[in-house]
């Protein structure tokens, strides 16, 4: 053990837990930051997709060079279909369809979903990811949901898949872990990678011609791949393979509409009413109520 109270395994450093959830923590957080940003990019919803995950796969595969082998790469293609190619494709095509709050709102119900995933997959859940994710969920809709707004089937339909892959590639993700010597920085740029080349034919087929970009919107790509993206799924697919379970992370996935109502609060001179700061409490009742000391044990 380290002096910091780390252990090192194998040559890589296994983290308290409490750190861990911390870590893992700091991956919604950078993606709270895409809703501020997207607002400000063309309108090829999936051309912005594959300029965020392309290159952000590539930028982890040149930290951690390595090729899948037999079996992973079928799950590569699988679960990069899921976690981002289907992911950010659903998400552009809500976003420029709904606002930023209707489609983080109705995406945020990926944690009813995994706890479901889970039991399908033999596994134990207990009381708290089940009553713990509904808590979440109606502090989301608090913070971020506006009555008036007007809802778009394809939009909400986009969203709700969402959900779907993001909690189906949540669980896969956390129930496969990585092949045998394989670091997680390389494993998550497979999937990355896979992703944003599925999504190349589907930008073309949508979008037509990739779009010019201006200085601004450049930077925020640059943002939106390197840190909203590439850093931001390496720290909570990191903790996904350090042992946080599925449903414990889909609550931490909670955190990414409070800050980006944050931003929207102290960047775009947004104001908090009553029902928003209720619905941050509930959030975090729900991420600290949720939180347990193991993994459940798998059923018989």
């Amino acid at each position: 053990m380290t002096a910091s109270g780390a252990v090192a395994l194998g040559g890589r450093v296994e983290l308290p837990r409490e750190a861990v959830l911390l870590t893992t923590a700091l991956g919604p957080c950078l993606f709270g930051t895409a809703f501020l940003a997207t607002a400000h990019l063309p309108g090829t919803p999936v051309w912005n997709a594959v300029y965020r995950v392309l290159p952000a796969g590539l930028l982890l595969l040149a930290v951690r060079p390595a090729l899948p082998g037999g079996v992973w790469w079928a799950r590569s293609i699988l679960l990069g279909a899921l976690n981002f190619g289907g992911f950010f494709a659903l998400q552009a095509v809500a976003a420029h369809r709904l606002p930023g709050a209707v489609v983080a709102t109705i995406s945020a119900a990926q944690c009813l979903v995994v706890p479901v995933l889970v039991i399908a997959l033999g596994q134990r859940v207990g009381n708290r990811d089940l009553w713990a994710p509904p808590i979440g969920l109606t502090g989301v809709a608090l913070l971020l949901f506006e009555g008036e707004t007007a809802f778009d089937m394809p939009g909400v339909l986009a969203a709700a898949g969402l959900a779907l892959l993001s909690a189906t590639g949540m669980v896969l993700t956390r129930r496969w872990g990585t092949p045998p010597g394989v670091h997680p920085l390389s494993a998550t740029a497979w999937q990355m990678t896979a992703g944003g080349l599925l999504l190349l034919p589907i930008a073309a087929l949508a979008d037509g011609a990739p779009p010019r970009l201006t200085l601004a919107q450049l930077s925020l790509t640059v943002w939106l791949s390197a840190a909203a993206t590439a850093l931001a799924f390496a720290l909570f697919f990191g903790g996904l393979h350090r042992g946080v379970p599925a449903t414990t992370a889909s609550r931490l996935m909670l955190q990414a509409p409070v800050v980006a109502t944050a931003l929207g609060w102290t960047l775009a001179h947004e104001t908090l009413r009553p029902p928003q700061l209720a619905g941050i409490l509930l959030v975090l009742t729900a991420q600290l109520a949720g939180l347990r000391t193991r993994d459940p044990a798998r059923a018989p």
